[in-house]
């Protein structure tokens, strides 16, 4: 099992943003790469509310402040035992500039 964190900063309010998006050479966790455990702390500095979830089944529901979580700024939200694309979990943002924290736990090399 292995573990990868960083943050997202929401660059545009109102449309919704890949958590892979934010993945540099540093990270040991792939877009492909199978979630185990995943958790989001929406910043305390955050101006507003942050929204996050997985693309929906038709890979075209994208997560916006009526689909997914709503995280107010400082809040806290996880899900362990699961099995799902890293690729497929995604954040929007009332205000754009606002950040959300996130830490993984994967099958280092097991891909979807």
């Amino acid at each position: 099992m292995a573990e990868d964190a960083g943050t997202l900063a929401i660059t545009s309010a109102g449309t919704a943003e890949k958590f892979s998006a934010d993945l540099d050479s540093n990270s040991s966790i792939r877009a492909g790469s199978v979630v185990t455990s995943i958790s989001f702390r929406a910043r305390p500095t955050n101006s507003g509310n942050v929204f996050i979830g997985t693309v929906g089944r038709d890979a075209t529901t994208l997560v916006t402040s009526t689909y997914g979580f709503t995280l107010e700024p400082g809040d806290f939200f996880g899900k362990d035992d699961i099995s799902e694309k890293f690729d497929n979990w995604e954040a929007d943002a009332a205000t754009s500039g606002d950040k959300i924290d996130w830490e993984v736990s994967f099958e280092a090399g097991a891909k979807a």
